[in-house]
């Protein structure tokens, strides 16, 4: 379907308080009053106070991180430089509002839904928990709790719509090409479709799986990793890796210094990332030729381990047509968001100040 419908250009949404225009509301706030309009539909003064909760944690955060103020009493109503943490998280839930009323009229606009109001969305999760209570009823199967809280329900919700809603915006509005993703695979393929780099490296190992309580008080495995810090010395004064364990282990051990040279590649990879998960990281620390790691303790296998980088050859990327689809992900990603941000700036808000100014954080 084309999106044919005009978004009147009116004001952009910041600064709230200059020039805006009011409309009246009566009677005593029930949680349908209007508190602003975006586009001529409605912002109830319920649906921004559950947005207002969403913000308050990220706002104190925020003011602690940047003014190093701690909340405590007052915390809303005090001005720190000349910023006001009430205000502030006001302006972060009114944006978010507007940017999902944005969003919803286009839905609207594409067939996705049916209405765009606070009401609307309450009514498709009254039916979701309507049609899961059923299903457990009927002992079919449901992904997730027997009812859906607010804030679960419009997570999911928003999130599996705004899929929809890229998938129609990517065929007309957004008008993605195949030359378009083609030339976005180049800019992005170093950072997201790199294939493991083949890397050649020499391993030590002692293991204390044995030992069935493996804890740091076990005194065999102390002297195990006693043991192999002293090889970690010797390599780090020069000596290979099968020369530091003939130094080092006696006849009577009780337990085997193990040595092996080993292959981290593409085929590998997800092998050692499952079963030998600190080693993984090590090795995908950029950990250099001839470099030799400190010692870890690679508790999934229960033993104590230290690596030596022998060499490290880059292995390409994965072709265009293997990674299309996320290709396009990203890519659709950006413009949506960038299409998103041009209709805000277009839209028509509608601010009731008074009612606005009435909602407090506490």
């Amino acid at each position: 379907m084309k999106f044919t419908k005009r978004i009147v250009v009116a004001m952009t949404i910041l600064p709230i308080v200059g020039a805006i225009v009011l409309y009246a509301s009566v009677g005593a706030d029930s949680g349908q009053t209007s508190i602003a309009m975006v586009n001529g539909s409605v912002i109830t003064t319920q649906e921004f106070k559950s947005e207002l909760e969403k913000q308050r944690t990220s706002v104190i955060d925020y003011f602690y991180r940047s003014k190093g103020v701690a909340y405590g009493k007052n915390f809303w109503e005090t001005d720190y430089n000349g910023e006001n943490p009430e205000e502030t998280a006001k302006k972060r839930a009114l944006d978010e509002i507007i940017k999902l009323k944005i969003e919803l009229e286009l839905a609207e606009q594409h067939g996705l839904i049916q209405g765009t109001s606070y009401d609307d969305l309450l009514h498709e999760m009254d039916k979701e928990n309507k049609r899961r209570l059923a299903a457990i009823k009927a002992r079919e199967p449901i992904y997730g709790p027997a009812q859906l809280d607010e804030s679960t329900f419009m997570n999911d919700y928003i999130s599996k719509l705004r899929m929809q809603l890229k998938e129609k915006l990517s065929e007309d509005e957004l008008n993605v090409t195949e030359e378009d993703l083609k030339r976005h695979y180049e800019l992005i393929k170093e950072t997201l479709f790199t294939l493991e780099n083949r890397t050649r490296f020499q391993k030590i190992s002692v293991s204390y799986k044995e030992d069935a309580q493996s804890k740091t008080t076990n005194p065999k495995k102390q002297l195990i990793k006693k043991r192999m810090d002293a090889i970690k010395r010797l390599l780090d004064q020069g000596e290979e890796m099968d020369q530091a364990i003939n130094e080092l282990q006696g006849e009577n051990d009780a337990f085997v210094v193990r040595f092996t040279e080993e292959n981290l590649n593409k085929d590998t990879a997800s092998t050692y990332f499952k079963s030998q998960a600190v080693l993984y990281s090590v090795l995908a620390d950029n950990l250099g030729v001839n470099q030799v790691s400190s010692v870890f303790d690679e508790t999934m296998q229960g033993e104590y381990v230290v690596v030596k980088v022998v060499s490290r050859e880059k292995s390409g990327y994965k072709s265009y047509d293997e990674s299309k689809r996320n290709v396009w992900k990203n890519y659709v990603d950006t413009a949506y968001g960038d299409y998103l941000d041009k209709l805000i700036r277009e839209s028509k808000v509608e601010i009731d100040e008074s009612t606005y100014k009435k909602v407090h954080l506490h």
